[in-house]
């Protein structure tokens, strides 16, 4: 995929052509949880009210981390095969956009890390995750949409 950015320059994504993928053969699930924005609204009123350091991130390649639970082939790029082999496919070894378990693989990877560091899931909410400081009284919390990811918490260190 090909965009022309507002500089004049060109954008180049390789995006996989999900449409053309079974479920249950190229992938089973696709539900990726997502916090809900009333979660958002409370949790940043009581940032505000309790002086926290409150922060915001873009994973811009978050769904390239994702890691694969089935072999998927993709054809070659339009424009990159090599002569002479244009037969072959690619066998991914990660997620990449356009494939239909794309978010759920990167929520999967991101939920797993999270809790190996010692945060845990709200029961209310699926995009939101708490630590609590174990020397000190604190938190640090992560609000988590998709890609984008809000943090909170008493301690700029400890968001760090």
């Amino acid at each position: 995929m090909f965009k022309r950015k507002a500089d004049g320059h060109f954008h180049t994504r390789v995006v996989a052509k999900g449409f053309t993928q079974i479920q249950g053969i190229d992938y089973n699930e696709t539900f990726s949880p997502v916090a809900q924005f009333e979660s958002l609204r409370l949790l940043l009123a009581l940032a505000t009210l309790e002086d926290w350091e409150i922060h915001q991130m873009d994973i811009k390649s978050a769904f390239l981390n994702g890691l694969l639970d089935k072999e998927i082939y993709m054809e070659q790029p339009e424009g990159f095969a090599v002569l002479g082999q244009e037969h072959k496919v690619c066998l991914l070894k990660k997620a990449i956009y356009g494939l239909k378990q794309a978010s759920c693989m990167w929520n999967i990877l991101f939920h797993t890390v999270l809790i190996g560091l010692g945060f845990t899931h709200t029961h209310s909410d699926a995009g939101v995750y708490v630590y609590h400081l174990q020397d000190r009284e604190g938190i640090v919390i992560i609000i988590l949409y998709v890609n984008d990811i809000t943090l909170l918490g008493d301690s700029s260190k400890e968001i760090s």
